[in-house]
């Protein structure tokens, strides 16, 4: 007879679906550094805004994650949610940097409390179901969750904002502060699974255990490098594509239909990453999925010189985002697989730590290169780019998991 617990357990994985989905509702997203520019920022203050994140992220990630393994994943997770909802709040009356600034950091701590926490939450939902070698397609399902509504938000976003006008931006920053309590609402309903706890590596520190994982493993530090810089590459693009392509002559309803359909394509890519290179090992898909960031962003710096089509660009954009997406619950079933279960959110936050470390130079160039040119930021991306994937590829020997 199945027990209560266990049927409680079997709905997680459900419950956190739904409730990242309407995390990432976001419809603010498809026209947010239009947003910024309306309320008065410069482009050069959004990037400084992303600078925020990552100063406030590298003081709250390790904190957040510490307290997902010894406080529990499921009540972590409340604080991210609470966390959330108050910044999309601020958004109402904020009209100057600093007032944006406070918003992005209850923004960065929200993802603080929720990164490795929601994967380590699934992850132990599963091994303690016994279920353990299902973690990769839960993974990738709940990977596609953050774009199930984002299929239709962007197209609605536009539409409601298609002449970027105050009363418009309202509209758009209330539906988001309705996704937002709907977030908090499902994550309440979640069960707490088991994660083992050895009382000795307890005593020890967990921080300082997954700090020397990453010391002692020249696997996992190349793991890390190779995940971080290139979603870094594709966060700078990302930080400012919408004035781009309205800049050179995108209709913003057009980049709302353009953004919906890549989302669509993104969600049924996750949703289906088993089957993306499923006869290679993990560490090649990633290698493959690199090129493909390579490939996508050199066919943009050409399209740019040669032929500046904003449709035939926003195709190479949406294969760098493509490439970048597909990524992610691949890293997320390798991260997990090589962390041991007591301290496996502190380990994958750790990771999100050393990201934003790498943010703060990065995306400080990202802000003045992109004052100078637009195309700029391609060009650094590019190199960046390029480096990682053929200088600090995955080598799959070297990731060789066990059951944990």
């Amino acid at each position: 007879m199945v027990s209560e617990r266990v049927k409680r357990l079997r709905k997680n994985p459900t419950i956190l679906f739904w409730a990242k989905a309407l995390l990432n509702v976001k419809m603010m997203n498809i026209v947010v550094t239009l947003f910024y520019l309306h309320r008065g920022l410069t482009l050069s203050q959004v990037f400084f805004l992303s600078i925020v994140w990552s100063v406030v992220n590298i003081i709250v990630e390790i904190p957040s994650s510490y307290l997902a393994d010894k406080w529990g994943r499921k009540k972590t997770l409340m604080l991210g949610s609470i966390a959330f909802v108050l910044q999309v709040i601020l958004l109402f009356f904020a009209n100057n940097f600093w007032v944006f600034a406070l918003s992005i950091a209850l923004l960065a701590c929200s993802y603080a409390c929720f990164s490795g926490t929601d994967d380590a939450l699934i992850y132990d939902t599963k091994k303690e179901l016994k279920e353990e070698d299902k973690s990769l397609k839960a993974l990738g399902t709940y990977y596609s969750a953050q774009r199930i509504f984002k299929i239709i938000t962007p197209v609605i976003g536009v539409f409601i904002a298609k002449d970027l006008i105050a009363s418009q931006f309202i509209i758009i920053i209330a539906v988001d502060l309705l996704a937002a309590l709907g977030t908090l609402f499902l994550i309440t309903r979640l069960e707490e699974p088991h994660h083992a706890m050895d009382v000795a590596k307890q005593e020890a520190g967990v921080i300082l255990d997954a700090f020397t994982l990453i010391k002692n493993n020249k696997g996992l530090l190349r793991l890390i490098i190779n995940r971080t810089v290139l979603f870094i590459c594709s966060f700078i693009l990302w930080r400012y594509f919408q004035k781009l392509f309205v800049d050179i002559g995108m209709t913003v309803i057009a980049l709302g239909i353009g953004w919906s359909l890549f989302q669509l394509a993104a969600y049924i890519g996750t949703r289906h990453i088993t089957h993306i290179f499923k006869k290679l090992p993990i560490p090649s898909r990633i290698n493959m999925l690199n090129v493909g960031m390579v490939f996508s962003i050199a066919a943009f710096v050409a399209t740019w010189f040669i032929w500046r089509n904003p449709y035939l660009l926003f195709v190479w954009y949406s294969g760098i985002a493509f490439c970048e997406v597909l990524r992610w619950p691949l890293f997320s079933e390798i991260s997990n697989k090589i962390s041991s279960s007591y301290n496996r959110a502190t380990t994958l936050s750790l990771m999100n730590f050393i990201k934003s470390i790498l943010d703060l130079p990065l995306l400080f160039i990202g802000a003045i290169l992109v004052s100078g040119n637009l195309i700029f930021p391609y060009i650094f991306a590019g190199i960046l780019a390029c480096i990682v994937t053929f200088a600090i590829k995955l080598k799959p020997h070297m990731y060789k998991t066990k059951s944990i």
